[in-house]
């Protein structure tokens, strides 16, 4: 497909391999790289390949859940390659990131679930920004749903029905990263 790309702290990279892609990834210099490589099932089958990328940035995703992946013909999406907006995907899947500043919270009902059933999923990732360590994470700690305390590095499932609430409320005391999906 010929892109080339050289993505940054927040931005989003979304390849549909759909009926075949090669694909290669590299580091930009000498400095160790951090991301987190995400793969979902598509809806359907033999779809073209394809290729987004969203940039978001620290301020817009503090202290509220921005959508960041989206599935296809959703609200604010677009199958542009570059747009703004959550980048497009053929899953019913959401997924928002926030930067959570200490002692504040976010709150997210889930979506009504696509296939019928009367329950949807939901996943919080902590994403480790303390840096690499051969121990315990040491980075910062979130409460969900004033029960399940999660560290950087940590996740875990939440089940729900249509309307189903998630809070999560950052209770370290610096800033914590981290992924909400809401799927089927």
């Amino acid at each position: 497909m010929g892109n080339v790309e050289i993505l940054k702290r927040g931005d989003v990279q979304l390849t549909s391999a759909g009926t075949g892609i090669r694909h290669s990834e590299k580091t930009h210099g000498d400095s160790p790289v951090h991301f987190l490589q995400i793969w979902s099932l598509p809806s359907q089958y033999a779809l073209s390949p394809k290729y987004f990328s969203r940039k978001f940035t620290d301020a817009e995703k503090t202290n509220t859940l921005v959508p960041v992946v989206a599935p296809v013909g959703s609200e604010g999406t677009t199958e542009d390659r570059e747009a703004h907006g959550p980048t497009p995907v053929h899953s019913p899947l959401y997924m928002f990131a926030t930067v959570l500043e200490p002692g504040k919270a976010v709150k997210h009902s889930l979506k009504k679930p696509s296939d019928g059933g009367e329950l949807r999923r939901g996943y919080i990732h902590v994403i480790q920004t303390s840096g690499y360590n051969k121990g315990t994470a040491t980075g910062n700690t979130v409460l969900v749903n004033d029960e399940l305390k999660l560290a950087e590095g940590d996740g875990a499932f939440i089940t729900g029905p249509e309307g189903g609430e998630i809070t999560i409320v950052n209770v370290g005391s610096s800033s914590a990263e981290l992924l909400l999906f809401d799927l089927d």
